[in-house]
């Protein structure tokens, strides 16, 4: 499997971490790059774009190895197995220009399909740093030769892990191409900025190693990912897929934990999220629901969607019928779910008009919506048009 860099990410990126450096007085690595930089610009304008790219490739690669953020979190998600890397000497150290700056040389790009030592030595070297219990060396053995196979498996299953740069935020993640084919393309965008900060170097593999486990997901037969079509209108398949994000994301940073890696969010962090999605759950219920969702050992992409466009789905799962009655059920009216009377997502929902309201006005929402009962509830602006009908607003 090929892990490549597009120019774009290599050249932002290596500018920004020598800029940060010389601004804090090192200036050996930024003086180095302008020694081989500075004289492309005597080159013929045709000849510089490569020229660059070759020496930015040198730097993000090799010199600051900018790239082993990507092959560590690949290993941590097991997505390739993990392998001995042999250090470099820079070029100040040898004194000469790598043969990468030469005419005809390599691409961009790492290959990490072939490791140096046999299965039966790399399994050997995969400690398991978060056992607790006291195993024999051959449960270990094991146990690391299961974990060197199925990071084998999704190796070979992968053509190339691409590693774009994102021009923003929002543009930030990842996503898995061509997932039909024998050989899929990972692809992951990332801002060249979380390169710059060797002090933020735990964000950026916290980062990675989160986004991989989507996209590791996204390959393995088990998860069943697919491209699910959402009903409805443009704010509730918004809604859904904010929800079904979320729960992928607890599902991502539970298994993490239990790996013992750090992850962009403890378990504290995600309930806070999940806690304001589901707010209107009862607390007791709510809590329940999040760990069980925190110690599931398996979910699909259809489970999580399913969760994700239907609370009663989600509640049956981890809620026994006996602790909450039909009534409180009745009652959760969650953030951004339809309105019963207007149909548009509702984020100030009125919980039990008839608690507030004038008898006038809810005879008037039930002339106009013979099924509906006052336990259903309504979004303000609808109970504000009623009341304005009914002359009591």
């Amino acid at each position: 499997m090929k892990v490549t860099y597009s120019p774009q990410l290599m050249e932002e990126a290596v500018f920004r971490y020598l800029n940060h450096y010389e601004r804090s007085g090192f200036r050996a690595d930024y003086d180095e790059y302008h020694s081989l930089a500075d004289p492309i610009y005597e080159l013929p304008e045709d000849d510089r774009e490569e020229a660059f790219e070759k020496v930015n490739r040198i730097f993000f690669t090799e010199k600051l190895k900018l790239g082993d953020h990507v092959l560590r979190a690949l290993e941590a998600v097991g997505l390739i197995p993990k392998r001995k890397r042999t250090t470099r000497k820079s070029i100040a150290e040898t004194g000469q220009v790598p043969q990468a700056l030469e005419e005809n040389s390599p691409s961009p790009e790492t290959d990490v399909s072939h490791p140096q030592e046999s299965p039966e030595q790399e399994s050997a070297k995969i400690a398991n740093q978060n056992t607790e219990i006291e195993q024999t060396p051959s449960t270990v053995e094991d146990e690391e030769k299961v974990a060197y196979d199925l990071a084998r498996d999704f190796e070979e299953r992968i053509m190339a892990v691409a590693i774009k740069r994102a021009i923003n935020k929002v543009d930030e993640g990842s996503n898995v191409l061509s997932r039909t084919s024998n050989k899929p393309l990972i692809e992951m965008r990332i801002l060249a900025s979380r390169f710059s900060n060797p002090e933020e170097a735990q964000e950026l593999d916290a980062f990675l190693i989160h986004e991989l486990m989507h996209a590791k997901d996204m390959v393995d037969p088990e998860f069943d990912y697919e491209d699910s079509f959402i009903p409805g209108n443009p704010s509730v398949k918004n809604l859904i897929t904010a929800r079904f994000r979320l729960l992928w994301n607890v599902y991502v940073d539970s298994r993490l934990e239990r790996l013992g890696v750090v992850s962009v969010l403890s378990k504290q962090g995600r309930f806070r999220e999940f806690d304001n999605f589901y707010r209107k759950i009862p607390e007791k219920q709510r809590k329940g629901i999040f760990e069980g969702l925190w110690r599931a050992e398996m979910f699909t992409h259809e489970e999580l969607l399913s969760m994700a466009t239907d609370l009663d789905t989600l509640m049956s799962k981890y809620v026994d019928a006996e602790d909450l009655a039909d009534e409180e059920r009745d009652y959760i009216h969650l953030q951004g779910s339809p309105c019963p009377l207007c149909k548009f997502p509702t984020y100030n929902w009125v919980d039990d008009p008839e608690s507030i309201c004038d008898e006038m006005v809810i005879e008037a929402i039930q002339i106009d919506f013979p099924d509906w009962e006052s336990k259903d509830g309504a979004c303000d602006r609808c109970v504000e048009v009623y009341e304005l009908r009914a002359g009591v607003g």
